[in-house]
């Protein structure tokens, strides 16, 4: 029983070996595939790193170092796949959540398409200050859908530091579209004369 306890074990974590090298695979080829990045930053919750695949594996590395003093070698392996899976797993969710601005649009997940906007279908956007910077809300259309459901948002934090590149880029991108959507004046009083 116990042998056939450990062979499902260490296949379990066979298997999370290689759906994670794929995860990071995939997330490093979308972060390959795009062009003309005009700006990026972090935007994890643990000091902009992603917060769960940050703790496992320092959690990981923790316990793999009593691993290595307490000179327990038949854990080695199981550890250095632990330490694989955390690796991979950190790369995939730390490329997928920083933010992109490109000159094609707005990226918030590479590993997301619906998380990514470009240009041409954003409506208007507001921008709502915050403690350590500014959120942008983004209205934007979708492409598949009626005009009367096919209305989104997009929320993007930017922090301070980032702020004047990013509100250069914007303005430079929607500035002259939005503005070219205002509406007129209308002189109610002498509408409700005539």
């Amino acid at each position: 029983m116990d042998e056939i306890l450990s062979i499902f074990f260490r296949s379990v974590i066979v298997m999370f070996t290689i759906a994670s090298t794929l995860l990071a695979g995939y997330s490093l080829q979308n972060k390959l595939r795009l062009r003309k990045i005009r700006l990026s930053w972090r935007a994890g919750k643990l000091r902009g790193y992603p917060l769960f695949s940050t703790v496992f594996i320092g959690l990981i590395f923790t316990l793999s170092a009593i691993v290595f003093f307490v000179e327990d070698v038949g854990r080695y392996p199981v550890f250095l796949a632990y330490i694989w899976i955390g690796s991979m797993w950190f790369i995939s969710s730390y490329l997928a959540s920083k933010y992109y601005i490109t000159d094609y649009g707005i990226v918030k997940n590479i590993n997301e398409p619906s998380q990514t906007i470009p240009w041409f279908q954003i409506l208007d956007y507001v921008e709502h200050p915050q403690k350590d910077g500014v959120e942008y809300l983004f209205n934007y259309s979708e492409m598949d859908k009626s005009l009367t459901e096919g209305y989104k948002q997009l929320k993007l934090f930017v922090p301070e530091r980032r702020y004047n590149a990013v509100k250069k880029i914007v303005s430079l991108k929607l500035e002259n579209k939005v503005a070219g959507q205002s509406i007129p004046d209308i002189d109610l009083k002498r509408i409700q004369e005539d």
